[in-house]
């Protein structure tokens, strides 16, 4: 398989992507617009879906002050290639596993959520958190094979030259979207890690084509609404006044959090919306077919 893929972090548990295609904008925006709108009406009838992400980041946040001390006191916090490596790896391995424990674990429970939302069946807070406590075992797999492959792609790349960077981000990208469907086949499906890599390049495969890219999801969105306070923080601190400007920062910083959380949310709804389309055929109840059916498009030779 071929893949060409982008994206970007979304800092809570989940990502969003970034449309990269060539498409004319105008059509992305009313797309992602789309996108956000029918993800948002799943997210209203199941606002427990927001409390994943938030856990996920607090309980990041500690990992990584914890992380932080022992890091500083081994490594100075020094590039990978200036470190002994054997301690600069393990503690990189370590840091790496967990956080993907985290992140992975917190939108297993999310995803299990939306999939039953999108069924209609209910569901809590309480049910996401048994499922994924369920399939432990297949997440601590995908956490552990998931750094590998982040410790192997920051070790080559701060070890080779651009091209090898280059080749590197080339890597990631299709990394990521081969493994787009991982979470949902174990949490929906009790499939293992591996047995979940594979089929989720074969759902991708037999529903968009073997040569795909990104096409735009929720996240121009989410990016364009990012940018809208930062004209009023830049007002606030030219206009002389130090309170209005620190004032204006804070309420920005506020709102980017709200943001991320709200974003995180949406991005897992619209994950497993694709999921359900891949798997069943079906477009989910409350959501359009071509732009669901759109999500992936061939790669132009």
């Amino acid at each position: 398989m071929k893949f060409s893929f982008l994206r970007v972090d979304g800092g809570l548990g989940a990502g969003f992507e970034l449309p990269y295609n060539g498409f004319e904008m105008g059509s992305k925006f009313g797309r992602s617009w789309a996108l956000a709108k029918e993800s948002l009406v799943v997210l209203r009838q199941t606002p427990s879906l927001m409390w994943f992400p938030v856990i996920s980041a607090i309980v990041t946040l500690i990992l990584t002050a914890s992380f932080a001390v022992p890091t500083y006191f081994l490594t100075g916090f020094k590039d990978l290639k200036e470190v002994n490596p054997m301690v600069g790896y393990p503690l990189l391995f370590a840091f790496y596993f967990l956080s993907y424990f985290v992140v992975i674990f917190f939108n297993a429970a999310l995803i299990t959520c939306a999939h039953d939302s999108l069924m209609g069946r209910p569901t809590s807070f309480g049910q996401g958190m048994a499922n994924a406590g369920k399939h432990l075992p297949a997440i601590l797999g995908w956490a552990f094979i998931s750094a590998t492959v982040g410790v192997i792609i920051r070790t080559i790349a701060e070890r080779t030259g651009i091209v090898g960077q280059i080749v590197v981000g080339i890597f990631g990208a299709a990394w990521n979207i081969v493994t787009f469907f991982v979470v949902p086949v174990i949490v929906v499906e009790d499939g293992s890690p591996v047995a979940a890599l594979k089929k989720s390049g074969s759902m991708l495969k037999r529903t968009w084509g073997e040569n795909v890219i990104g096409n735009a999801g929720i996240g121009i969105v989410l990016f364009l609404a990012a940018m809208a306070p930062i004209p009023l923080v830049v007002l606030g601190f030219a206009s002389g006044s130090m309170v209005a400007g620190v004032a204006l920062a804070a309420v920005a910083v506020l709102y980017w959090i709200a943001l991320s959380v709200v974003g995180a949310s949406l991005s897992g709804v619209y994950q497993t919306a694709l999921y359900v389309y891949a798997e069943t055929g079906a477009t989910p109840a409350g959501f359009t077919p071509e732009y669901i059916s759109g999500a992936f498009v061939p790669k132009k030779k």
